[in-house]
């Protein structure tokens, strides 16, 4: 199976590599393909920083494992449950949180600066790739991080 050949059987492991690679690609998307995200795209990240936060403690110590373990599996569905409301603010099932724009007024200085200041909404998919969100894609991948956490920590015996 592929986590024996890459080592990856650890759900500490597993979690800080495929919560590590989800956070970089929407900082790539960001930075590089100027991608701007909405507050809900932002709240999604969030449990995926405490999941590598939480593993990087695991890999340091297993005083709490059980503990750790489920808190990842909790994050993991967290991001999933996030991305899924933001799904549905997309499609126009859901309404949108009132704080749901990009814009910052901490950082502006100037009405200049507000006015060229790009906003976008929780409702407006700026990417999609075989017909779902990047919102989507993260639901579907927080979904199948949860379900591997799952198996990684409770169903598959694995030393520490």
């Amino acid at each position: 199976m592929v986590f024996n050949y890459i080592k990856i059987n650890n759900p500490a492991i597993f979690g800080l590599i495929y919560s590590g690679g989800l956070l970089i690609i929407a900082l790539a998307f960001q930075y590089f393909e100027k991608l701007i995200p909405c507050q809900m795209c932002l709240w999604q990240r969030w449990p995926h920083i405490a999941i590598i936060i939480f593993c990087i403690l695991l890999i340091i110590s297993q005083k709490y494992l059980k503990i750790f373990l489920l808190l990842l599996i909790f994050l993991a569905f967290a991001s999933a449950v996030i991305g899924f409301w933001h799904s549905g603010v997309e499609l126009g099932i859901f309404n949108s949180p009132g704080s749901c724009s990009s814009l910052s007024t901490n950082t502006i200085v100037t009405l200049q600066e507000l006015l060229d200041k790009p906003v976008v909404g929780c409702d407006i998919v700026v990417w999609s790739f075989l017909g779902l969100s990047m919102t989507n894609w993260n639901t579907l991948l927080s979904l199948i991080e949860t379900f591997v956490l799952i198996y990684l920590s409770f169903i598959k015996k694995i030393k520490y």
